[in-house]
């Protein structure tokens, strides 16, 4: 699902005589961001995160979200790009937070398999 989810990003959901990357493409990818995010409040509300590790994991968690808000203001090709970075950078983080939180090995493969789907489409996308 996620992955099917993902990789419609590059897909046009709009007549052919306008450009695949709008306007379907930077909502999907500040979807995905927003919930990327959301996962990290939802790890450091059932671990009772407090203190520093408490801050970084709430303040990590509304940051994609603001990203990906900041990234719809931008010209579409320049958010896209900004879009597939986050993404990146999240995975990223995913695996620094991985070692303070343990999750499941699955999901940090899934995280990679996705990532990698929906960076490689919106930069597809940022190229039409």
């Amino acid at each position: 699902l996620g992955a099917a989810g993902t990789s419609t990003a590059s897909l046009p959901a709009v007549p052919p005589s306008i450009s695949v990357a709008g306007p379907s493409a930077p909502l999907l990818g500040a979807v995905i961001l927003s919930f990327v995010g959301a996962l990290h409040w939802g790890y450091a509300v059932r671990r009772d995160a407090r203190g520093a590790s408490g801050w970084m994991q709430y303040g990590w968690s509304v940051l994609p979200a603001l990203v990906a808000w900041a990234s719809l203001q931008l010209p579409v090709w320049t958010g896209l790009r900004v879009q597939a970075a986050m993404l990146v950078a999240c995975f990223v983080m995913d695996r620094v937070l991985a070692r303070i939180d343990p999750v499941p090995s699955w999901l940090m493969q899934l995280r990679a398999a996705l990532t990698m789907v929906a960076t490689t489409a919106l930069l597809g996308a940022s190229l039409t």
